[in-house]
């Protein structure tokens, strides 16, 4: 029986220094086998995702003093308008002690008495009060406005804790100015019959408010219809198609 022998395969008849068979040993650590194998665990391929950017970037230094320059004209806006403001109140106390309507006063010798019961002088120093810090609020507030017509946080702070000040100083000079607070040694110098002006007060401390408040309705009104708009934003390109890449 003739056996006939079995040709030998190209794997067994090449050398193991073969370039060939190096060549092919290492085509798995190719580039392309590489790349192939990344692409796997990318994922499907989009090509209209948005680039890849990094989480978190690091603030410029330019931005940071940036940053730094603006906090503190925010914080010295504050407190030039909150001293001016509270300077101010002395000019409401003396207006409010120039022009507010007196109230009489009746003595009987020892007591002092409402001379007119029915009379709304008392509201009428209150509403002196009132519009005279109006006036104010709104000339604080115009004047803010030219004088900064970009506003700010510090600026707005500043009118409505000036403001509160200013009243409340206008309104301790304004009593301090007026007549005298005793009113049962007034009567009892007055005499019997005798007639004299009330101190002044206000009826209702809610009048101290009307400063800030006309002060920053006001400026932000004027903000609003007269100052700077912000730029429109640009649309985004559009992003170009680009092939999916070759595996």
């Amino acid at each position: 029986m003739v056996t006939v022998p079995t040709p030998p395969s190209p794997q067994h008849g090449r050398s193991p220094h073969d370039p060939s068979r190096q060549g092919s040993g290492q085509s798995g650590t190719s580039p392309s086998g590489a790349a192939a194998r990344g692409d796997a665990h990318a994922g499907p391929y989009d090509p209209w995702a948005a680039p890849p950017s990094d989480a978190k970037a690091d603030p410029l230094p330019d931005e940071e003093a940036g940053g730094a320059l603006s906090g503190r004209a925010e914080i010295r806006d504050l407190l030039l308008v909150l001293v001016a403001l509270t300077l101010a109140g002395g000019l409401l106390g003396l207006l409010w002690w120039r022009l507010a309507p007196p109230v009489e006063y009746i003595s009987d010798g020892a007591n002092a008495l409402l001379r007119n019961t029915e009379a709304e002088d008392t509201f009428a120093v209150d509403g002196t009060f009132a519009l005279l810090a109006l006036g104010l609020g709104v000339l604080s507030g115009l004047v803010a406005f030219l004088v900064r017509r970009s506003g700010g946080v510090g600026l707005v702070l500043g009118l409505a804790v000036g403001a509160v000040l200013g009243s409340v100083a206008g309104w301790r000079l304004g009593v301090l100015l007026g007549p005298g607070q005793d009113l049962a040694a007034r009567a009892v110098e007055a005499g019997r019959g005798g007639t004299f002006d009330a101190p002044l007060q206000l009826g209702s401390v809610v009048v101290l408010l009307a400063w800030p408040l006309a002060a920053v309705a006001t400026h932000l009104l004027l903000l609003g219809f007269l100052g700077p708009r912000d730029p429109e934003p640009q649309p985004e390109p559009f992003p170009q198609w680009a092939p999916p890449p070759r595996a």
